[in-house]
């Protein structure tokens, strides 16, 4: 029989959990209300608090809505393949899974950097903590293990693996070497469910299988995805501040979204050339290119921005002459960052035929930096110290990947209408000397305007925390 004490500490435990639910879903709530906001206002929209926070609302209905859809509905299992793009509905729902797998991976780690001091207070309190960070993503895992098991073909039921194992980490208080061991086994998991289903996706039947060039690109992008994973943190410590930030967390961050960057950017190219619109692979694989580049920007800001410096930035206005070499130092840590990816995948894209897609992508670069710079020193994020850990939340690195997104984009709607061959198209030379010419222009007028900018520096307009 069990004693009236031990129930009263089950249901204790369940309260402490519940709350701890509560309130960081509370506050992920705030989080996703306050950037929302800040991004209608850089775009130079007013809205209301309360009308914010119905479009948030709103989307989390949308998010329960496609949650109950899927785990009630079962797709076809043609998937895209009538709309010209050759993945069926298991494809699509292995590469759905492992995409969240990894999500919630790294919101494990996300919570681990802002969330420390509560790991000794309760294991009750802190699972709670977990799972209200991840409410919604732990609904959809839950949906895609069904949707997987419901095909049950070897690279769903790996996929499935992969998400149970991430979403046991996201969710348990438990030590570092049984959480670097379920890390590595829900990887490992998530590469084999790629591999099986990539390998058995119509692309690859419609390319005429592994003997028909189909291996040398799928070698090309591993290799790739291996030299950009190894030498972008090489870079960073090489060219970092001395004192700049070097943990082993750190680094091994940089590894793998830099690897993964280059891996989606990559694999787009192979894959769009077996479409409806071959003529599109090499603009969509430079748009998937600078999409990612605005979530590796945005994570890194704190070691690649002159905004880490918080409060700092105003002691550099009793030696104005500092904020130039600052700024230089900053611009050389966010390129250096970026070279070893920039320069691998031009090198893929001239060795699959596409020398001039390949010198748009240097220009757009190029003008990325320019832009990015001259946008987040007019719209600077200064924060206390206690409040560094928002810096990825606050501030606005990355606009300057998301306009280049769009470029290519247009590029491909426009260029790819004239001719069906982007080699061949002459604008593409002319549009990339014009790209770096504005960008030129632009670094020129960040390094004029600093002086000025930083006069103008206030903490009633910056401070955000």
């Amino acid at each position: 029989m069990t004693s009236p004490a031990a129930v009263q500490r089950r249901a204790r435990a369940g309260t402490v959990a519940l709350f701890g639910c509560k309130a960081t879903f509370t506050n992920e709530f705030r989080r996703k209300s306050h950037r929302f906001q800040d991004l209608l206002k850089s775009l130079g929209f007013t809205a209301r608090a309360a009308t914010v926070n119905g479009f948030v609302v709103a989307g989390h209905m949308l998010t329960l809505l496609v949650i109950l859809a899927g785990l009630l509905w079962t797709p076809g299992r043609e998937g895209l393949t009538p709309l010209g793009v050759p993945f069926t509905t298991p494809e699509l729902a292995s590469l759905a899974a492992v995409l969240l797998a990894v999500a919630l991976l790294q919101s494990r780690r996300r919570f681990t950097r802002a969330h420390r001091s509560w790991a000794a207070v309760s294991a009750p309190l802190e699972a709670g903590m977990r799972s209200g960070l991840i409410l919604l993503d732990a609904g959809l895992a839950v949906m895609l293990v069904v949707q997987n098991l419901r095909w049950f073909e070897p690279g769903n039921v790996l996929a499935a693996g992969s998400v149970v194992t991430s979403l046991v980490l996201a969710v348990s208080p438990i030590g570092t070497r049984p959480a670097l061991l379920l890390g590595v086994a829900s990887a490992m998991t998530g590469a084999a469910a790629l591999a099986t289903s990539l390998l058995r996706a119509p692309w690859l039947a419609e390319a005429g299988g592994l003997g028909a060039g189909v291996l040398p690109q799928v070698l090309l992008v591993a290799a790739g995805t291996a030299a950009v994973a190894v030498l972008t943190p090489a870079c960073y410590k090489s060219t970092a501040h001395t004192y700049a930030l070097r943990s082993r967390g750190l680094l091994i961050d940089l590894s793998a979204k830099s690897g993964g960057v280059f891996l989606l950017a990559g694999a787009a190219l192979p894959i769009m050339e077996v479409t409806l619109w071959p003529w599109t692979a090499p603009f969509v694989s430079i748009a998937l290119f600078f999409l990612g580049l605005v979530m590796f920007r945005s994570s890194f800001s704190r070691i690649s921005s002159p905004e880490a410096l918080g409060y700092g930035l105003f002691l550099v206005r009793l030696a104005p002459d500092h904020i130039r070499p600052l700024l230089f130092r900053s611009l050389l840590t966010s390129v250096a960052m970026v070279i070893p990816l920039i320069l691998v995948l031009m090198l893929f894209l001239f060795i699959n035929g596409y020398l001039q897609a390949a010198l748009l992508l240097g220009s757009l670069f190029i003008l990325e930096t320019s832009i990015d710079a001259l946008i987040t020193q007019r719209r600077t994020a200064v924060l206390p110290a206690s409040h560094i850990q928002q810096l990825a939340q606050k501030s606005k690195v990355g606009l300057g990947a998301a306009l280049c997104a769009g470029v290519a984009v247009v590029f491909s709607g426009i260029l790819g209408a004239v001719t069906p061959v982007p080699t061949e198209n002459p604008w593409l030379g002319m549009a990339a000397g014009a790209l770096v010419l504005v960008a030129v222009l632009l670094t020129a007028i960040v390094f004029t305007d600093a002086p000025a900018w930083l006069r103008e520096l206030s903490a009633t307009e910056t401070e955000e925390a």
